[in-house]
């Protein structure tokens, strides 16, 4: 199966404490909130300094597409490189510092026990078969245009999550970039 999920039609909500927004890319299972999804991937918006959300018992990896931050840990700091994918465990303190306005990041949360992920940046620069096996669903997030997922052209942050197939990515001359989440669900569900 192969759904791709286009930037402009992604649901947008605040945050409750005010500090900036969120887009749902994709949940599973559909529908499911944040208190019981098994895997979701999202956009956020930061638009001040303040404590991240506590996930307890989720991974989270985070890559930072626009903006300066810093992630502030009882016992480290880490200056967030664009493009680059930090990992840290949902009940950890984690706060953010802005440097500069506002901040954009592409964020993959799963549950301990029902999920897990890897993230990698890539570039694409020839025709690439990703195959997608049982228990696994394979996401491209675009993060430039001129990539080409099954015939279907994929703007900046449009998604591509590919589970049960293989699919065949192209890119333009001259290579474009994407993050590439694998994930491997515990408790498959129908996208």
């Amino acid at each position: 199966m192969l759904r791709i999920l286009r930037n402009g039609d992604y649901p947008s909500r605040p945050w409750k404490n005010g500090g900036g927004t969120t887009r749902d890319i994709c949940v599973a299972p559909p529908g499911a909130s944040l208190d019981d999804f098994d895997w979701r991937l999202s956009l956020a918006q930061v638009d001040r300094d303040g404590p991240f959300s506590r996930f307890d018992g989720v991974d989270r990896t985070l890559i930072l597409l626009s903006g300066a931050m810093t992630l502030h840990e009882p016992d480290r700091r880490i200056q967030l490189v664009r493009g680059e994918p930090v990992a840290f465990p949902g009940e950890r303190a984690v706060a953010a510092r802005l440097s500069g306005g506002s901040t954009l990041d592409f964020n993959v949360m799963t549950r301990r026990g029902r999920a897990t992920h890897s993230v990698q940046r890539e570039v694409f620069e020839s025709r690439v078969n990703l195959t997608s096996k049982h228990e696994r669903t394979i996401v491209v997030f675009a993060l430039e245009g001129g990539l080409s997922v099954a015939g279907e052209l994929l703007d900046v942050h449009d998604t591509a999550v590919i589970s049960g197939q293989s699919i065949a990515i192209n890119a333009t001359p001259g290579g474009a970039a994407a993050l590439v989440i694998t994930i491997v669900d515990f408790h498959p569900n129908v996208l």
